[in-house]
């Protein structure tokens, strides 16, 4: 058993690093605030955005449109997966509930995979490291993305995304990253990105704004334009108009994935650092209660042997 100065040494280190945790929780929960209310700020314009991408899709005939590369949909030789992780630990299960589902993707692909990393976790697993098995190449990486909060500082990824699905090297871009729906719910999604279809937007829409809670009454005012039989009149031409609009909504839906990460690795932190604390106190309080006991079995040995040499000593 630990002697009661060893005891008294774990008891203050468990309460600093509870103090530490205490702390960095205060810190998490200002910066989900921040990072929630501008991921949900971004959302009714990328909902608007995608609305008016579906609607047109849906009343047009998409073979006048075969020219455009991101509706053209190819055979898939080669896939691009853009992995949003965080920069930093301490996130509970956060980069890895990510990263396992990359690595089901990749595992399952049908074709070769190669990876854009989003943060310093995904480069690290992806990376010449390998802390992963994943069988993919990592081709770029970009880090600090935790303090995005600019549609500028987002353009250098989906321009790359951009650049490389034009030239041909890549036939479909799919991007995994954590959705934000609440401080204690976040859901880990993959989706495509390029070749855009119906389905896909449809997908995106009906996950980019909340059923119920802050933010959910704009569903329903879309949903109620859909039925008054909104039209759109597309000038000079729809080849015109899409091929200027797919590249801006591909900007949209990176800064938004984005966007949903930060919030959501915020949020995550705060709760794994909220448990830390919870188990500093709990640790704290089994050891002060063993050192009790100790230091009581400590003093009732020293009044046993003092009784003892008393009686030794009047005899």
């Amino acid at each position: 058993m630990a002697s009661s100065r060893q005891l008294k040494n774990r008891i203050r280190s468990t309460k600093n690093i509870g103090q530490i945790t205490k702390a960095m929780e205060a810190v998490s929960a200002v910066k989900m605030r921040k990072s929630e209310l501008v991921a949900l700020r971004s959302r009714p314009f990328s909902f608007a955005a995608l609305d008016i991408l579906q609607n047109t899709l849906s009343k047009i005939d998409l073979g006048e449109l075969h020219e455009n590369p991101f509706l053209n949909q190819r055979e898939i030789k080669k896939i691009c997966l853009i992995v949003v992780t965080s920069d930093k630990g301490l996130a509970g299960a956060f980069n890895t509930n990510v990263l396992r589902k990359a690595q089901k993707f990749i595992d399952e692909a049908k074709a070769p995979v190669d990876v854009i990393a989003v943060g310093k976790k995904g480069k690290d697993y992806f990376g010449p490291t390998k802390l992963g098995r994943a069988k993919a190449t990592l081709i770029a990486e970009f880090l600090k993305a935790g303090d995005f909060t600019e549609a500028e500082e987002t353009l250098p990824i989906s321009n790359l995304i951009y650049e490389l699905y034009n030239k041909g090297v890549y036939q479909e871009v799919l991007i995994i990253y954590t959705n934000f729906i609440s401080a204690l719910k976040q859901d880990v999604i993959i989706r495509k990105l390029i070749p855009f279809t119906l389905e896909a937007i449809r997908d995106v829409i009906s996950n980019i704004i909340p059923r119920e809670g802050k933010y959910s009454h704009i569903r329903n005012s879309f949903e109620e334009d859909k039925k008054s039989g909104s039209k759109y009149l597309l000038e000079p031409n729809v080849n015109e108009v899409l091929h200027d609009l797919l590249p801006f909504l591909i900007d949209i839906e990176v800064h938004t994935a984005i966007l949903e990460a930060n919030a959501s690795e915020h949020s995550s932190r705060m709760i794994a650092m909220k448990n830390a604390s919870q188990n500093a106190i709990d640790i704290a309080n089994r050891l002060r209660i063993t050192y009790n006991k100790t230091r009581q079995a400590q003093i009732t040995k020293e009044l046993i042997e003092i009784t003892a040499g008393t009686e030794a000593l009047s005899k």
